[in-house]
Formats: structure tokens, C-alpha cells, sequence
């Protein structure tokens, strides 16, 4: 098992990815995002604003953990990060000023798969995190 010994109080490493299946994280981005409208006055001036929607755009890049096991995450699918919740932080709500349905998870949307001629095979995944949707009963339509 390899260790760092860290000499700081900010937040060094990722969390244990021993269980991971699929992917082992090296990189993982948390961007929150909004839609907004404005209420122009009569000479086009806001006057007014309302900020809705709110969510996280999820990146992940990392390596494929298993030769040819792949991502185990496909489009469409509900994805538990393990780093999204860590030292009594929950990186998936915060900074959105919102509380966040119980069953909301990250919808994966995009997935890549990088093989390459002198490195280990990489991948990654984008999703969105949506707090007011709850993803435990999604319906299948054929």
C-alpha cells in the first residue's frame, strides 16, 4: 500500500479507490452551474435577476483499473463517487444553497476510453448532478 506523509492541513489525495471498479481516479472536478433571467428596465439595465437550476457538472479522468473490464459506468446510469462525500463535506450540494433530494446522484452522460501505444489504458466520465432529482426508480422506455 503506498503512503504520503503530508505536512499541511489542506486536503491532499483522493479517497481510498481499493474497492473502485472500473475506474482509478486521478482527477475529479466538481463544477457548480446555474441558468439564469434578467428583467431588463426600459433602457435594457437589470434591474432584476433570478438564478434557478442549480447544479454540478461532474468530470472524472483516471485509469482503467482492470484490462479490458472498461469504465463499468454507461451512459444514462447513476454513479457513486466515493470522493463526492469526505471529511464532513458533500461536494455534490455544496455552494449550491440548496437541500438536495435524498435519492439524487450523478447521471453519467458521457464516458472515454483512451488506450494508448506506451501507457496504461485511460478513461473518463462527465455527469451532472441535478439535487432536486431523485434517480432510486428511473423508467426504461423501449
Amino acid at each position: 500500500m503506498s503512503k504520503a506523509t503530508v505536512f499541511s492541513a489542506a486536503q491532499y489525495g483522493l479517497a481510498d479507490c481499493s474497492t473502485a471498479t472500473g475506474l482509478l481516479v486521478g482527477t475529479i472536478t466538481f463544477t457548480g452551474t446555474s441558468d439564469t433571467a434578467e428583467a431588463p428596465d426600459h433602457i435594457g439595465c437589470v434591474i432584476g435577476m433570478a438564478v434557478y437550476n442549480q447544479r454540478k457538472d461532474v468530470s472524472i479522468d483516471g485509469i482503467v483499473k482492470t484490462k479490458g473490464s472498461g469504465l463499468a459506468a454507461n451512459v444514462g446510469t447513476v454513479l457513486t463517487i466515493a470522493e463526492a462525500t469526505n471529511n464532513s463535506r458533500t461536494k455534490l450540494s455544496e455552494d449550491l444553497d440548496v437541500t438536495a433530494d435524498a435519492n439524487a446522484a450523478v447521471i453519467v452522460t458521457g464516458t472515454t476510453l483512451t488506450p494508448t501505444q506506451t501507457g496504461f489504458e485511460g478513461g473518463g466520465i462527465t455527469g451532472v448532478y441535478h439535487p432536486f432529482l431523485a434517480t432510486n426508480s428511473p423508467a426504461s422506455l423501449t
